[in-house]
């Protein structure tokens, strides 16, 4: 008809139930955050544009100057995590003071620097009522392009939560995460404990075994939760530059042994801090030195004679054929395409995005566009994945660095690993 649409029964049918499925989404706070990331773009800012319930909503990022974190519109986020002490069992013992980790929620004293509790200071994901469900969405017939969410639901069937799945398949309420790197008491177990030298000069066999000596389900960090957390940090710093949002770490000291932090120097800074000359340290989501200071040993990236291999769950429930995690990458996943190129120690220009992470495979940037953090590959060797940076690598230090060109073996002071619990 002339100037009028007719709308079908069935076209309104569906009108009614995408209407009725707004209005559930709505009544049940779900949400659903996202960026794309244009990888024709190589500003880190211009090229992350908000998503879903993401648009409009103002980044966060540290103040240099008034040495204070602006959460933006952040503040309050489903994902936001907690400090707590959890127990050597698996039980959160109490949560601390987000401001002053010296004390617990309730202003008494609390433990983090106290070397015989039967735990550790840890991060708790997941706020009880909602885990945390990301998904990585590649550009069709472009993979350094791609769209990341997280929700608070299963939005679709490409939703993930595996850093909620423990040992044997089962999801769990929460996971955690260090607040401190870490430390090795006299039981040769690996700690979160405040005021303690950084465990130091130990290979990634011995790394996992003083982990696991705390018990069931703990382990050194994990890949899965580094993929979750730079997914995070790029959502809300609206950036893929983190130095510039959440500030420089340890990064810019001398190649010194005895200038590596110890636990607990920013026990009084808050869940977010940060500062701009490098010299300092660098907190996110209340983790400690998360960049700077120390390479983190990470279980779950290998890289293989040049071919990524990931495992993102110690259960098999990511579909490798691997139970737990282990030195050499077997029954992990092979990532296609993932043989890095360019020049080992530049900085990242491209990403390889697939729904199991994000994997650098073009290191031709610079310290100031696409991903200015740096990547260095040997592909004649089995890497076992080191991130972040140490305290003298400069500008190439951040959130997304990772070091792929050392064995499993290797071991050194710049080189240290912190407790994980799933």
């Amino acid at each position: 008809m002339s100037g009028i649409d007719i709308i079908s029964d069935t076209t309104g049918q569906a009108i009614v139930e995408s209407i009725k499925a707004l209005g559930t989404k709505l009544s049940e706070g779900r949400v659903i955050y996202g960026v794309h990331i244009n990888s024709a773009d190589s500003n880190p800012k211009t090229r992350v544009r908000y998503l879903a319930d993401a648009v409009g909503m103002t980044p966060a990022s540290m103040n240099f100057t008034s040495g204070t974190f602006d959460y933006g519109s952040w503040a309050n986020a489903f994902f936001m995590p907690k400090p707590c002490m959890l127990k050597t069992n698996g039980q959160v013992d109490y949560y601390l003071n987000e401001n002053d980790f010296a004390k617990k929620i309730d202003g008494s004293a609390s433990d983090v620097a106290n070397v015989d509790y039967d735990g550790n200071a840890m991060i708790e994901w997941g706020n009880g009522t909602d885990i945390i469900w990301w998904k990585i969405e590649p550009d069709k017939g472009n993979a350094n392009s791609a769209s990341l969410y997280v929700a608070n639901y299963q939005a679709d069937k490409d939703f993930k939560n595996l850093n909620f799945i423990d040992i044997n398949g089962n999801e769990k309420a929460h996971f955690y995460t260090p607040i401190y790197n870490g430390s090795l008491d006299g039981n040769n177990k690996l700690r979160s404990i405040s005021g303690q030298t950084v465990i130091k000069s130990k290979t990634a066999s011995q790394e996992m075994a003083y982990a696991r000596a705390n018990g069931t389900g703990y382990e050194i960090e994990q890949y899965v939760d580094r993929l979750l957390i730079n997914i995070l940090l790029i959502i809300m710093g609206k950036s893929t530059e983190t130095q510039d949002v959440f500030g420089r770490g340890m990064s810019e000291n001398a190649g010194d042994e005895s200038l590596l932090l110890k636990t607990g120097t920013m026990n009084g800074k808050g869940l977010f801090w940060g500062e701009n000359a490098g010299k300092a340290g660098v907190k996110v989501f209340g983790m400690e030195n998360y960049y700077g200071n120390q390479w983190r040993r990470t279980a779950g990236l290998i890289l293989a004679n040049g071919i990524a291999k990931v495992k993102l769950s110690p259960s098999t429930k990511d579909g490798s054929s691997a139970t737990n995690y282990n030195t050499d990458g077997t029954g992990y996943i092979e990532i296609p395409n993932s043989t890095p190129s360019g020049t080992s120690g530049g900085y990242i220009r491209n990403m390889l995005y697939t729904a199991l992470g994000m994997f650098p495979t073009v290191i031709t940037g610079s310290s100031s566009t696409y991903y200015p953090d740096g990547c260095w590959f040997n592909i004649a060797i089995i890497a076992f994945a080191l991130f972040g940076g140490d305290l003298n690598v400069g500008r190439p230090c951040g959130a997304f660095s990772v070091h792929l060109s050392n064995v499993a073996g290797s071991a050194g002071w710049t080189v240290g690993a912190s407790l994980s619990y799933k």
